[in-house]
């Protein structure tokens, strides 16, 4: 899989390490402060130390390629329901590999939700999405939640799940904030990022733990679209990563 390395490697090209911003939110809140404009707040960022963006597959038209050309784009690809309904057990992979192709995504985003009653077709719909993508060499970012999202800061699901994202085709994981986080890098044979963090923490000093701990990079979502000075934040935060 010479293609398909050497597209995860393009991924960490700023010193092995990968700093995104996560904008994708909207697919389920719909309006959201901070996200009202989210071509115009891309465009803002595209000067700062982020290396990148995780958007969904209609914003993408809409930018600018001669701001974006040099930028990793990350293109959300499942969908679990809306804030009007119940969120789904198992999520739906609803974009081709050739979509991803045609909007010059380097790589593509699905949602993994292990555990409740859809277990077994939650892992069996991203890992047979995870292997489509491959046949392209396109890079899959899993993200790991739990069914019961009680248990989203949970160090043995947030482990144990990075482990299995891991064996079923992740070329990245998508993990959110626990104790002990080196317990999630040392299981996890690919690298790892990390999703958010605790609410109501310094998200600074949450990075710095993680980074000691061995993640690869960042995917901050709500920390810096609601952040009154995102770039500030931005480069506070890619500091703490590239040390």
């Amino acid at each position: 899989m010479f293609g398909l390395e050497k597209n995860v490697k393009r991924l960490f090209g700023n010193g092995g390490k990968l700093f995104i911003a996560a904008f994708d939110h909207p697919q389920i809140f719909g309006v959201m402060d901070g996200l009202k404009d989210v071509k115009k707040l891309v465009s803002t960022l595209s000067d700062t130390k982020l290396d990148g963006f995780i958007l969904n597959p209609g914003i993408f038209p809409l930018l600018d390629n001669d701001i974006m050309y040099n930028k990793k784009m990350v293109m959300r690809g499942s969908l679990g329901g809306s804030r009007f309904s119940n969120f789904s057990d198992c999520h739906t992979v609803f974009i081709s590999p050739e979509t991803v192709l045609r909007s010059g995504a380097d790589a593509v985003l699905i949602m993994l939700v292990l555990g409740g009653n859809n277990d077994v077709e939650s892992m069996t719909e991203i890992s047979k999405a995870a292997d489509a993508f491959h046949q392209y060499s396109i890079p899959v970012i899993i993200e790991v939640i739990c069914a019961d999202f009680s248990k989203t800061n949970d160090t043995d699901f947030v482990r144990d799940g990075s482990r299995i994202a891991a064996e079923i085709g992740a070329d990245v994981v998508k993990a959110f904030y626990c104790e002990n986080f080196h317990e999630v890098t040392e299981g996890c044979p690919v690298p790892v990022i990390l999703a958010g963090g605790p609410k109501g923490e310094d998200i600074v000093q949450t990075a710095k733990t993680v980074v000691e701990a061995g993640v690869k990079g960042f995917a901050f979502g709500r920390n810096i679209f609601q952040c009154p000075e995102p770039a500030k934040l931005i480069s506070e935060l890619n500091a703490v990563l590239m040390r």
